[in-house]
């Protein structure tokens, strides 16, 4: 008797344990398992840039000359233009899309030499008015002396481009160019009066003419881009005034 009611408390103890186990409750859901997004992939947050690369991607300065009103902008022109070896034409003002312009934009058509002789500039480039001032002395001061060494007189300074509403080497996804705003310019070529031609890309010129047009252009302007530069420039020479920090400037002209 006694050996069957343990048989009896023992079996039902067991039925005891198994019915709890198939009736206890789970437990709450943990706080996460109710947001929303729990399903979503959690992933670090991105560093924020180092310096370097806001330096790297910081916009150039605008030149002055793109700062200024109409009427003080035409002032400044003036002033710059005021020597007389320069000959250029007054243009109305420039405005396009995405920063493209130029407040008092003007024509380079000629550089008066000392010996009062006059060179063209064809196409005559419209530009700022400072490119405008640097060009023309460049021309005078170093082009029209350099080339002229061996005896034979320069007649015209052929360009290839000048403003020009677009971005850098006409990519799409390049920043906006020099040309865009008026501050570059490009020169192909040198004619004579004997009707020779000195085209400036050519690497077959003269070392010391080529030497001493490359170095007297990377002294006057901040971006000098030639032969041997990106690919983009192989004949033609591109000058320009960007501002950028430190007064920092490229010259990049293989000539051999």
């Amino acid at each position: 008797m006694i050996r069957a009611m343990a048989i009896f408390a023992a079996a039902a103890f067991q039925g005891g344990a198994a019915l709890a186990e198939t009736t206890a409750p789970t437990p709450p859901p943990r706080p996460g398992a109710l947001s929303p997004f729990s399903h979503v992939d959690r992933k670090a947050p991105e560093p924020p840039p180092r310096p370097d690369d806001l330096l790297s991607y910081a916009p150039e300065a605008p030149s002055r000359e793109q700062t200024l009103p109409k009427i003080e902008a035409d002032a400044s022109c003036r002033a710059l233009l005021a020597d007389a070896s320069l000959v250029t034409e007054t243009r109305e003002p420039i405005s396009g899309a995405g920063g493209c312009g130029i407040a008092a934009p003007v024509s380079l058509v000629a550089v008066v030499l000392k010996d009062k002789r006059r060179v063209e500039v064809a196409p005559a480039p419209v530009m700022r008015c400072d490119l405008a001032a640097r060009l023309g002395a460049y021309i005078r001061e170093t082009v029209a002396p350099a080339t002229e060494f061996y005896g034979r007189q320069i007649k015209r300074v052929v360009t290839a481009d000048a403003y020009d509403c677009r971005n850098r080497n006409r990519q799409a996804e390049a920043k906006l160019s020099e040309h865009a705003t008026g501050g570059a310019v490009d020169l192909s070529a040198i004619e004579f009066v004997d009707g020779k031609v000195l085209r400036l890309a050519d690497k077959t010129n003269d070392p010391a003419i080529a030497n001493s047009l490359k170095q007297s252009a990377c002294a006057r302007f901040s971006t000098v881009l030639g032969p041997g530069s990106d690919g983009y420039h192989e004949d033609h020479i591109h000058l320009d005034l960007a501002q950028r920090r430190n007064g920092y400037k490229i010259c990049q002209w293989v000539l051999r």
